[in-house]
């Protein structure tokens, strides 16, 4: 009897551990949720009491032993969807329909400010900068290499982007689109909190104050067992990140059938017992009166930084091929220049660790080698949105990915959905991303590939083209058979956005996005990407970033200097209070 009683608790633990994790992290409905929900419990019940009677030699029907054991459950279960699915209804449309906050308007400001006034109205601790104040100049400032660029002269106001599903940019209207100079960035010159407010350790900013100057937990008492770390120091973030294709897919091989697999055990065993751990944690939890939403998962999964600056690996190629396309003038050779830059950078965004979820507001800040810079913010929860604003030698990149996942039984779907806009002077580009693919969670090798179509459209020069990789879907694909999961075919075709038609082919591509991009029309075939024969630009964090920047996270600050311990604790305080922070501002 306490065997069956046992096992039966069981089951209703995995069930919670689904629902509460898997499905929390990809915030979205809990139609699936409950469907396992019933479907394991059905099994569980329903396997205990049939040991049961036959046991004690009880008649019994095993379908209405199913019945009052899940009944209950489906019906608790609608209840919370019904309410988080009203919740999610008023935050999609709130996301949707709000300006976007773009970073560049927030740091790219001509008029001096008063730096004490920019950190009261951030409501920032500004004892960090009082001090230094008499030490340093108020205000620095760093021409932009966009202002001596000659084919962008006119700036044009960034000041509401938005980018609305329902709201195309006027220059897919028809209209002229010039690129943005933003001449001078206001910078403080000061690094704060590198070294302790007292005591003699160096990584521990204090043994009395609870936060650093810039936390997302400012104001919290000192907590002996998650002290406040010191912040990391410039050349701490600035080691120089590998351009070799081997150590940034280190770990992984490429597949018999297309795309790559994983090959690292000890990153296979920093996967393994998840399961477990989370069951300790939520019996800690259970004991407490917490609920299952203050599990946290294991800290060893994680790299030590945000997905803030992990979605910026990707766009490692667009001074390279962003910046030719900005010297083209054939709006043809520009678009097939975008096509291989969105191809190129995916095998820059294959590692296994998992990246941090931002902060509401969490932002990046960083640059390449040639000037571009980079800006990159959290703007909503959900669903998980990130906005990224992109300002090179002639082009600028911006958009936003919206976050969203599915889970099959042994399969995980990661989407970017959401648009990514290219401009140029007199041109604009808007494409979508592929889906990512991690396979091998129940049985089989664990596998990564990219796969889904790319679309791109030019509407003010009528043109659109498609990329669709690891199938044979379209018609337009130029092979039959023995299609890898990584290879690739697509064209550009003449297109009339009146009619929303596609006209005569241009050109055909196709190739593999772990091996080459090659381009095929009537000048003949060109390869324009080849994996290590262009080499991505690593970007390097700026300098000085405002407060809000992921460096500032004291969970990330301790695993980046490898104290699991500490990191784990600091995760589990900020991830409480982001949940508190979200439940008011569900109520208000």
């Amino acid at each position: 009897m306490s065997k069956c009683l046992l096992s039966t608790f069981c089951w209703f633990i995995g069930v919670g551990i689904i629902q509460s994790q898997t499905f929390e992290i990809n915030d979205k409905g809990k139609v699936l949720p409950i469907i396992c929900s019933s479907f394991l419990c059905c099994i569980g019940a329903g396997r205990n009491r049939s040991k049961i009677r036959k046991l004690h030699k009880i008649k019994g029907s095993c379908l209405v032993d199913c019945l009052i054991y899940s009944t209950p459950l489906c019906c608790c279960a609608s209840v919370q969807e019904f309410n988080e699915s009203t919740k999610r209804k008023d935050d999609r449309a709130n996301v949707k329909h709000a300006p976007v906050p773009m970073i560049s308007n927030i740091i790219m400001i001509d008029p001096e400010p008063s730096i004490i006034n920019t950190f009261r109205s951030m409501e920032i601790d500004e004892s960090a900068y009082i001090e230094a104040l008499p030490e340093m100049p108020k205000i620095a400032y760093i021409e932009n290499p966009l202002s001596k660029d000659t084919s962008a002269d006119q700036p044009i106001d960034t000041s509401s982007n938005s980018d609305e599903e329902d709201k195309e940019p006027e220059s897919e209207k028809g209209g002229s689109h010039e690129i943005p100079i933003p001449q001078r960035m206001t910078i403080v010159l000061k690094e704060v909190a590198i070294d302790p407010l007292d005591g003699d350790d160096p990584q521990i900013y204090s043994k009395t104050v609870g936060t650093g100057p810039f936390s997302f937990l400012k104001g919290d008492p000192y907590m002996a067992n998650s002290p406040p770390p010191t912040y990391l120091k410039h050349e701490d973030l600035k080691k120089p990140k590998s351009t070799d294709s081997k150590d940034i897919m280190y770990g992984l091989e490429v597949h018999k059938k297309g795309g790559l697999y994983c090959t690292d055990q000890e990153a296979l065993n920093k996967q393994k017992g998840i399961v477990g751990d989370v069951i300790k944690q939520l019996v800690k939890v259970l004991a407490k009166g917490l609920g299952a939403v203050s599990i946290s998962l294991p800290i060893r999964i994680f790299e030590p930084r945000s997905t803030c600056e992990r979605l910026v690996d990707r766009f490692s190629f667009a001074s390279h091929y962003l910046g030719a396309a900005a010297k083209e003038t054939d709006p043809v050779s520009r678009l097939k220049k975008v096509m291989a830059f969105a191809i190129s950078g995916l095998y820059l965004g294959t590692r296994q660790e998992k990246p941090f979820n931002p902060l509401l507001g969490e932002t990046f800040q960083g640059t390449f080698d040639d000037g571009t810079l980079v800006y990159v913010e959290h703007t909503a929860h959900n669903p998980p949105t990130d906005h990224f604003d992109v300002i090179g030698r002639g082009y600028r990149l911006y958009g936003y990915y919206e976050l969203d996942g599915s889970l099959s039984w042994n399969e995980l779907t990661g989407e970017f959905r959401g648009s990514t806009y290219v401009q140029f002077p007199g041109q604009l580009i808007k494409f979508t991303q592929p889906k990512f693919m991690i396979g091998g969670f129940t049985f089989g090798d664990r596998t990564l590939n990219w796969q889904g179509e790319l679309e791109f459209w030019d509407h003010q020069n009528g043109l659109s083209a498609a990329i669709r990789i690891g199938d044979d879907k379209n018609k337009w694909s130029i092979k039959k058979k023995d299609i890898k999961r990584d290879s690739f075919f697509g064209k550009i075709w003449k297109f009339d956005p009146a009619t929303n038609k596609k006209g005569e082919a241009l050109v055909s591509v196709y190739g593999s996005w772990l091996r080459k991009f090659v381009s095929v029309d009537s000048k003949g075939k060109e390869k324009m990407w080849v994996l290590n024969r262009e080499l991505p630009k690593r970007h390097i964090p700026v300098d000085y970033p405002i407060p809000s920047d992921w460096r500032y996270r004291e969970d990330l600050i301790w695993l980046f200097r490898k104290n699991q311990e500490l990191a784990s604790s600091w995760k589990l305080r900020v991830e409480n209070r982001q949940r508190l922070d979200r439940g008011l501002r569900g109520k208000h």
